[in-house]
């Protein structure tokens, strides 16, 4: 149905020649129709590459949308290995407080230790004093106060 308005245009362009001149020769009219096969063949050609054309373009903006999903989807990556990144780094800074947490916490429990041994030796003077107090004021003979005065150092030979 398309070619039926440009066949009913050739018809009417050769009935026209037909009728302005009679002398026209049938060579002349050869040609002609030739000139006209020709110029639709060029016109189907531009037609057909217009329509290669537009695939090329199409096949084109395909490929740049593709560039930019690619692109868009490594920005995306790069925002996730540096969110990845700061988790990393927040985990090592809380690890390191932790640490230090321990550090101070075994120095607290070394000075506590430390207290405690002090003041188990002060008991001990303490008592070793009392002992020898008491072992002073009883003067027994008695061996194991002379044992115990021996072994205190404060023996009274």
């Amino acid at each position: 149905m398309k070619r039926a308005p440009a066949i009913a245009a050739a018809a009417f362009a050769l009935g026209t020649m037909l009728t302005s001149t009679p002398m026209a020769s049938a060579q002349g009219l050869r040609e002609l129709l030739g000139e006209r096969a020709d110029s639709r063949n060029d016109l189907r050609d531009l037609l057909s590459d217009r329509s290669g054309t537009r695939d090329d373009l199409r096949d084109l903006l395909r490929d740049r949308m593709e560039r930019r999903n690619d692109l868009r989807d490594l920005i995306l990556d790069r925002l996730a290995t540096r969110d990845d990144l700061r988790d990393l780094l927040r985990d090592r800074m809380q690890r390191r407080n932790d640490l230090r947490d321990l550090i101070m916490d075994r120095s607290g429990s070394r000075d506590d230790l430390r207290d405690l041994l002090r003041d188990r030796s002060d008991r001990r003077s303490d008592l070793r004093d009392l002992i020898s107090d008491r072992a002073r004021d009883r003067d027994d003979g008695s061996p194991v106060l002379n044992r115990l005065r021996d072994r205190l150092g404060g023996g009274n030979n």
